[in-house]
């Protein structure tokens, strides 16, 4: 084993507050060992909140969920705010059917969050099992033309075998269907914009892709993304509200000079592995990026 890759993921073995598994960890251990089969257990466990926002389709309340005119009207229709950490969500899903992780759970019996929660639950149960695996947030072609990107977060685990980065979504239903020829648990790289690829093409309008991003002023959707993006690939899987204090003013109190900080910030993230040293000499030294507050007047949910 070449220790300069042991160096690029012996990191991502390490836990934060969102995806210790605490006495959990037994269950977790439980689990299947192959890694699609975990992430398509993840999959059975939870129902996206877009799901009750639009209109059902036959097809999925079919194959995958049951009715989702079923769901107990007493809770909520978006448990995002109720399931943050790991531990929360696996106590939240054995609550709701103490037989543990099964198979096609009926949607009465899933717990509702969206892919930020379900990307830090496979973190969680990877590194548990001793696997590499860091979030990315960034934003996906759910498609598969490239036409639009949405934001959206990922999981990257470390195949020992080949030595490389394996992209996977575990937010999503599309494995069942096999339709595009690839697994969502090795994703091609095309599928995935990251959201410092995203920033530095708006700020030098370079980008050629659509992105959807539910804030008013892209840029600062994008930025909300690039932060969560470095605290994921510090460990530290902040919550969608959770952003820099000195950003609550938003992008334009910035001054130029601030804006380029950001722009030297999104160039490290485009290669975190190799530039790594720097990222950490900022996580450390820069309190501006780590200083946060629960910035719930400029939340923007993301629906995939």
């Amino acid at each position: 084993m070449k220790e300069n890759n042991q160096n690029i993921y012996q990191r991502y073995l390490e836990n934060s507050v969102y995806t210790d598994v605490g006495n959990y960890k037994d269950f977790v251990l439980s689990l299947p060992e192959d890694i699609p089969a975990i992430g398509m257990l993840i999959c059975d466990q939870i129902t996206h909140p877009s799901m009750y926002f639009t209109e059902p389709s036959s097809y999925l309340e079919e194959a995958y969920y049951g009715k989702f005119a079923s769901y107990p009207k007493n809770r909520f229709k978006n448990e995002d705010e109720l399931y943050i950490t790991a531990v929360a969500m696996i106590a939240g899903i054995l609550r709701l059917d103490k037989t543990g992780f099964t198979k096609n759970r009926d949607v009465t019996k899933r717990i509702t969050v969206s892919c930020r929660q379900a990307s830090v639950l496979f973190s969680a149960v990877l590194k548990a099992k001793a696997i590499p695996c860091r979030s990315r947030a960034g934003f996906m072609d759910f498609g598969d033309s490239g036409d639009s990107y949405m934001e959206h977060w990922v999981n990257e685990y470390w195949d020992f075998k080949e030595n490389r980065w394996v992209l996977a979504d575990v937010d999503g239903y599309y494995e069942y269907e096999q339709r595009f020829g690839y697994s969502q648990f090795d994703l091609p790289r095309r599928k995935f914009v990251t959201a410092s690829e995203a920033w530095l093409g708006l700020r030098r309008n370079t980008l050629q892709k659509k992105l959807d991003v539910f804030s008013p002023i892209p840029l600062e959707g994008v930025c909300e993304y690039l932060f969560m993006d470095f605290h994921a690939l510090m460990n530290n899987e902040i919550f969608y509200s959770y952003q820099p204090l000195y950003l609550r003013g938003g992008l334009q109190a910035l001054c130029e000079s601030e804006l380029q900080e950001l722009d030297s910030l999104a160039e490290l993230l485009a290669n975190p592995d190799e530039n790594m040293e720097q990222i950490e000499r900022l996580w450390t030294e820069n309190e501006k990026f780590t200083i946060l507050t629960n910035n719930t007047q400029n939340i923007y949910y993301d629906t995939f």
